[in-house]
């Protein structure tokens, strides 16, 4: 079983027979899919600045739903350089394009 991918700001399923996206973020349908949602992976627009101008696309991170004592809450993590880097995302309702995009680009800069 492949893990939902979210990339163009569109959900995507594990439906191999179906190109068409689940639903768009920040809709109500993403909202509600969080809540039943374990793990995703999330491939921002955003490029990370280099020197002289030039920049390189962010890579993708991982997204997963762990329980601590006030509930359920969302971490991200990326490899790099053979280190697992790790942030607190926020409660499902947290989950917005926005603070996705800010996330990735924190850990694609380590």
């Amino acid at each position: 079983m492949a893990c939902p991918q979210v990339y163009q700001q569109s959900l995507y399923l594990d439906q191999a027979d179906s190109q068409l996206p689940h639903c768009l973020l920040d809709s109500p349908a993403w909202f509600a899919w969080l809540e039943t949602a374990i793990v995703f992976r999330y491939q921002t627009t955003a490029t990370i600045p280099l020197t002289r101008g030039y920049t390189r696309p962010a890579g993708p991170i991982s997204l997963r739903k762990e329980q601590r004592r006030q509930g359920f809450f969302w971490y991200a993590y990326r490899r790099q350089g053979g280190q697992l880097l790790k942030r607190y995302v926020g409660r499902s309702a947290a989950l917005t394009a926005a603070r996705l995009d800010e996330v990735a680009i924190d850990l694609n800069l380590g």
